[in-house]
């Protein structure tokens, strides 16, 4: 009966995540980089074209946009509809990672998973509200975790087979995930070498890159002078720790306990290494294994972005996603060895008084409803932030069909479809909405490459006659900027009119 409940209890706390996310998730409209992943696979192009496209203009790999062109293709409208695949997928890393859990600790420490992983701001905000990579990205590390502990534990070729497809899918999710993956291969080469496993471990990595090799290749020469010349700022040693904090919704005890918890699990695995070889000191040497992961992910990290290659930082809290699982797994083993403690404390409660028998029971309820009001914080936070106004691609698109006039040959929508945004915001709220395409759509930039461009021509293609011949230019500016040619047009040509407080749009009138 009590194992019926904690299976219950888990159920519960999945179903709400995946209830309380997706009603929630239309609450905001897309933001830019979303419809720059709904550009990518736009109505109208072929998978060949969706490739070619990514090999120019994402900085991340194709496996989620190849999921949801397919997708995309017939779920209805509504952002809620369209991020099913992130909830299910974040849903699904948190059972696989509980499932990890469970291998190597028991029940208890596989209900504080699914506990924890529900109440993570930043696999709720960056997974299962974003229409991105990340909470593939989540799920394969969860699953890839998984399936290394399974072939680590018993390399029969059934586990070796599930860890090889693993890392074939992983590698083609996202950049970080060859780090991760590297350091998984070297603490196996590791174990080869003391002769605690066996050296066909190693098959599924050369086979994984064989795969994977070819795009690295062909998309590093495509995306060379966007890859040394990246946004991101320098991180500061201060920025290592702080990224672990992220993926605990800031919570600094949950923090303490993962990092103290880390440390432990590293000092132990090492001393039990060289005593003996039992199922004991195989979960203790997974613990370490899966916390220098994260030291190593984040270090790498760092001192490409510090020190190798400053100008094109790749230093982003949420391209961590790929040691987010790492990060909960590592935090829920501290609390529950520090429950497993302070049930030892009294091992004979019956020889000392009842209130000091009672004070481990006592400590681990308290620690059980402190994690429970860390649950609340995070659905009160997470609720209270995505009913914020932000981005309001949506709201905007709502205005200019209520205004009707972007298809009487007299008015231009001007933007920039810089990573394809543009696209992605034309084809989602309009086309998907079964309105009619602009008519009349020009990129504002001064750009000469025809491939950035896509389906608008350039304002450089236009004469100035022929821009004159609008009436009045909508110019989109949510997490855009004009050239200043194109500004200077503006500013001799037309005069802006107010355009009902959204911050988003400038309309410019023509001078009489």
């Amino acid at each position: 009966m009590k194992k019926n409940i904690g299976l219950y209890i888990k159920i519960l706390l999945l179903a709400w995540f995946g209830i309380f996310t997706f009603v929630n998730a239309n609450a905001q409209s897309l933001w830019a980089d979303e419809l720059s992943s709904i550009g990518f696979i736009r109505t109208g192009l072929s998978l060949k074209e969706m490739f070619s496209i990514y090999l120019h203009y994402d900085t991340n790999l194709p496996l989620y946009s190849f999921i949801l062109y397919f997708w995309y293709r017939i779920v209805p409208y509504g952002e809620q509809f369209l991020l099913i695949p992130s909830i299910l997928f974040c849903i699904g890393g948190i059972i696989f990672l509980a499932e990890t859990a469970k291998s190597i600790k028991g029940e208890r420490m596989h209900l504080l998973v699914v506990l924890i992983g529900c109440s993570s701001n930043a696999v709720i905000w960056q997974g299962a509200w974003e229409v991105r990579c990340y909470s593939l990205v989540f799920f394969l590390s969860a699953f890839t975790m998984w399936s290394y502990i399974r072939k680590t534990l018993n390399p029969c070729t059934k586990n070796l087979l599930i860890y090889g497809i693993s890392v074939i899918l992983f590698l083609w999710t996202h950049w970080f995930a060859c780090i991760l993956l590297a350091f998984y291969g070297l603490s196996d080469l590791f174990m080869i070498i003391r002769k605690k496993s066996s050296w066909k471990v190693l098959l599924c990595y050369p086979v994984a890159l064989l795969t994977y090799c070819p795009w690295l290749y062909v998309s590093l020469f495509t995306k060379q002078n966007l890859i040394a010349d990246f946004w991101p700022d320098i991180p500061r040693f201060s920025n290592m720790a702080w990224t672990i904090l992220f993926f605990l919704s800031g919570r600094r005890v949950l923090w303490y306990i993962c990092l103290i918890t880390g440390a432990a699990l590293c000092v132990k695995s090492v001393i039990n290494f060289f005593k003996r070889n039992s199922q004991t000191d195989s979960a203790l040497c997974l613990g370490c294994i899966f916390t220098l992961s994260i030291y190593w992910v984040i270090g790498i990290v760092f001192l490409y972005s510090a020190y190798i290659n400053p100008k094109g930082s790749l230093y982003v809290e949420r391209y961590f996603m790929v040691i987010a699982p790492h990060i909960l797994i590592i935090t829920a083993w501290g609390i529950d060895f520090i429950m497993n403690i302070l049930g030892k404390i009294i091992p004979d409660p019956g020889k000392h008084l009842p209130a000091v028998s009672f004070l481990p029971r006592m400590t681990q309820i308290i620690a059980v409803i402190g994690l429970c009001i860390y649950w609340v914080l995070c659905y009160k936070e997470s609720y209270s932030t995505i009913h914020k106004p932000n981005q309001e691609y949506r709201e905007v698109s709502d205005y200019l069909i209520q205004e009707n006039k972007l298809g009487d040959g007299r008015t231009l929508l001007a933007g920039s479809n810089k990573a394809c945004i543009l696209d992605g915001f034309i084809d989602y709220y309009f086309i998907k909405r079964d309105y009619a395409e602009p008519s009349s759509v020009i990129d504002y930039r001064d750009i000469q490459d025809r491939e950035d461009s896509r389906f608008y021509s350039n304002y450089t293609q236009y004469s100035k006659d022929d821009l004159l011949q609008y009436d009045l230019i909508y110019c989109l500016k949510i997490h855009m900027s004009y050239s200043d040619e194109f500004a200077d047009f503006l500013n001799e040509n037309y005069i802006p009119v107010s355009a009902d407080n959204l911050s988003g749009l400038e309309m410019w009138q023509k001078k009489e």
